[in-house]
């Protein structure tokens, strides 16, 4: 199961499930909407919103344990809840959308349902070979 049909996987989900999905970035591609992080700039694979709550998430084919150590940078940066709530007014804005406060951050992890380990620091979307999505919150 490539990395392509993971997020193509969990895109399907979001916009099945009525989610607001503002990035979604497939491999090698390169994103718009980014964070500061520890002085680096990050471009999160994942950015969606529904009834108040803000994901963000990075996926791979497997259990990334970088990408959990950016997520959880990304987690504990000052600047997190305040570029979000301007991503995502500047989402809605565009898109002439109804702005809706941002109640909550999620930040989670998607992969192969196949792989052993899991986040136990963030939500895991899990695919499988049908693109079926378990999600596993913590």
């Amino acid at each position: 199961m490539s990395e392509t049909f993971i997020t193509l996987s969990i895109n399907k989900f979001f916009n099945e499930n009525n989610y607001q999905v503002i990035q979604c970035i497939l491999p090698g591609g390169q994103g718009a909407l980014n964070y500061m992080v520890k002085d680096k700039i990050i471009y999160p694979d994942f950015i969606c919103f529904k009834e108040g709550e803000f994901l963000i998430g990075e996926t791979k084919q497997k259990f990334s344990e970088s990408d959990e150590k950016k997520l959880l940078n990304l987690s504990l940066e000052k600047n997190l809840i305040s570029d979000s709530i301007r991503i995502l007014k500047n989402y809605q804005f565009a898109h002439k959308l109804q702005i809706t406060p941002l109640k909550k951050i999620t930040l989670f992890m998607g992969f192969s349902e196949g792989e052993s380990k899991r986040s136990k620091k963030f939500d895991n979307y899990l695919v499988d070979s049908n693109g079926k999505i378990l999600v596993l919150k913590n």
